[in-house]
C-alpha cells in the first residue's frame, strides 16, 4: 500500500502531516512537494479560514455552552474561562506561526533527509518503516483517546445538568477546540522524537566503528585487538560522525525555534487547567454534592493535558542523554584505541561535544524533569492559596444550603 510505502523522513511524517493540515497549524505541510510554496493566493485563503473557524468554536465554547455554570464555583468557573481564552490565543499564535516558520521547517526535513543518507554511507539506516507506523500509532491513538473523552464529557454534562445546552454543533466545536490543543503538543513531540532516533542511531554507529571495552588482559596493546576497521577508515568515518553531530545539534535548535513558543504556552496553558482542576477535584471531595463526578472528570481532562507535557519533557530528556552518551563512547574509545592519530581526533571530537550539546529549550528553561517537578511544586501551592479563598469566601451552593437548613430548623 501507498500509505506505508516509506522510504525517507518525509514519508515517515506522513500522518502527521495529515492532521496537521485539517487541524489549521499545517502551512508547512510535511512531504516531498511542500503545500503552497511560494503561492501566497493559497496561503492567505487556508489561514483566514482557520482563523474563522477556531473564532467560531471560541465563541461557542465560551458564550453558548458556557461550561463555567456548571460547577457553580465563582474560582472554577473563571478559571475555565481563562483556560478557553488562553487555548483560543494559543490557537490563533500557532497558525500565525506555523507560516512564519515555514521555510525553517522546510529546512528542518531537508536537513534530516540529508543526515539519513550521510547515515547510509557509514552503513546505519534509519528504520523509516518503524518510524512511520510509530508516527501513525501517535496519531490514532490521540484523536481515539480525545473523542472518547469528549463524548463521555458531554453525556455526564447531560446528566448532571439537564440544562445544558447539547447538540452535534457544540461537540463538534469542543473536540475542535481541544483537538489544536493536543495536535500541537503531539507535533513538537514528534518533531524532538525524530531528532533523537537519529543521535541514537549515530551513537549506534560510533559503538561499531569504535570499540569500547577494553580486553580481558587491561587495555589493548595491539591494532588486530581495537579496530574492526583500519586507522584509515576509522578517521574517516569519525569525520563524518563529527559532521552529523553537528548536523543534529542544528536540528535540535531549528525544533526549539520552530515549535518552543507553541509548546512553552501549552505547557502553561497545562499549569492552569491543572490548578483548576485539582481545586475542582478538592472540593468534589469535600462537599460530595451533585458535582462530584464532573470534579473527577475535569481532572481526568487535566491529566490528558499532562500527559502530551509527560510525553514531550521525557524526548527533552533522552536527546539530552543521548548526547551525553556519545560523550561517554567517546572517552572509552580514547582509553582502548592505540592509534596517535585515532587518539587526537577523538579528542577534538570530544571538545566539539563538550561546547555543543542538544538541549530541548525554549530559552527561558529547559525540558526536562526539573521542570515537571517545579510544575508539581507550584501546582500545590496555588491549590492552598485557592483553596484558602474557597474557605473565606463560601460558594453561591453552600450559602444557599445553609440558608434552606436554617428555614426549615425555623
Amino acid at each position: 500500500m501507498k500509505w506505508f510505502s516509506v522510504h525517507n523522513v518525509y514519508g515517515t511524517l506522513r500522518p502527521l502531516a495529515h492532521l496537521t493540515t485539517f487541524s489549521g497549524v499545517g502551512y508547512a505541510l510535511y512531504g516531498s512537494a511542500p503545500f503552497v510554496t511560494g503561492q501566497l493566493w493559497l496561503a492567505i485563503p487556508y489561514l483566514g479560514c482557520f482563523v474563522s473557524f477556531y473564532t467560531y468554536v471560541s465563541y461557542v465554547v465560551i458564550y453558548v455552552q458556557q461550561f463555567d455554570t456548571l460547577t457553580n464555583s465563582i474560582i472554577i468557573g473563571t478559571g475555565e474561562q481563562i483556560f478557553a481564552l488562553s487555548l483560543f490565543v494559543i490557537v490563533l499564535l500557532s497558525i500565525v506561526l506555523s507560516a512564519v516558520f515555514k521555510s525553517k521547517v522546510y529546512d528542518l526535513l531537508r536537513l534530516l533527509h540529508e543526515i539519513d543518507l550521510s547515515l547510509l554511507d557509514i552503513r546505519t539506516r534509519i528504520d523509516h518503516q518503524k518510524c512511520h507506523r510509530i508516527v501513525l500509532i501517535a496519531v490514532l491513538v490521540t484523536l481515539f483517546v480525545l473523542i472518547t473523552i469528549t463524548l463521555t464529557s458531554f453525556w455526564t454534562y447531560t446528566i448532571l445538568a439537564p440544562d445544558f445546552y447539547f447538540d452535534f454543533e457544540t461537540v463538534l466545536c469542543y473536540l475542535a477546540q481541544t483537538n489544536i490543543n493536543a495536535t500541537i503538543m503531539v507535533q513538537g513531540t514528534i518533531m524532538a522524537w525524530i531528532a533523537r532516533e537519529r543521535y541514537s542511531a549515530l551513537n549506534a554507529c560510533f559503538r561499531m566503528y569504535f570499540p569500547t571495552t577494553p580486553s580481558s588482559g587491561g587495555f589493548l596493546t595491539t591494532q588486530t585487538e581495537t579496530a574492526v576497521c583500519t586507522e584509515k577508515e576509522q578517521l574517516a568515518v569519525l569525520k563524518q560522525i563529527k559532521i552529523l553531530h553537528d548536523k543534529l545539534n542544528d536540528v535540535v535548535e531549528l525544533v526549539n525555534y520552530c515549535f518552543s513558543v507553541q509548546i512553552t504556552f501549552c505547557v502553561g496553558l497545562c499549569f492552569v487547567i491543572g490548578v483548576v482542576c485539582s481545586f475542582g477535584l478538592f472540593r468534589a471531595f469535600i462537599y460530595r454534592n451533585e458535582l462530584f463526578y464532573m470534579g473527577v472528570l475535569n481532572f481526568i481532562w487535566y491529566m490528558y493535558y499532562l500527559f502530551f507535557v509527560l510525553f514531550f519533557i521525557a524526548v527533552g530528556s533522552k536527546i539530552t542523554r543521548e548526547g551525553k552518551r556519545i560523550g561517554v563512547l567517546v572517552h572509552k574509545a580514547i582509553n582502548c584505541s592505540t592509534s596517535s592519530a585515532v587518539i587526537n581526533e577523538l579528542n577534538i571530537f570530544s571538545q566539539q561535544l563538550l561546547h555543543r550539546s542538544p538541549v530541548i529549550t525554549c530559552g527561558l528553561f529547559v525540558y526536562d524533569w526539573t521542570l515537571l517537578y517545579t510544575m508539581i511544586g507550584a501546582t500545590a501551592t496555588y491549590l492552598i492559596i485557592l483553596i484558602q479563598f474557597d474557605v473565606s469566601f463560601p460558594n453561591l451552593v453552600n450559602v444557599n444550603g445553609t440558608a434552606a437548613v436554617t428555614q426549615g430548623g425555623s
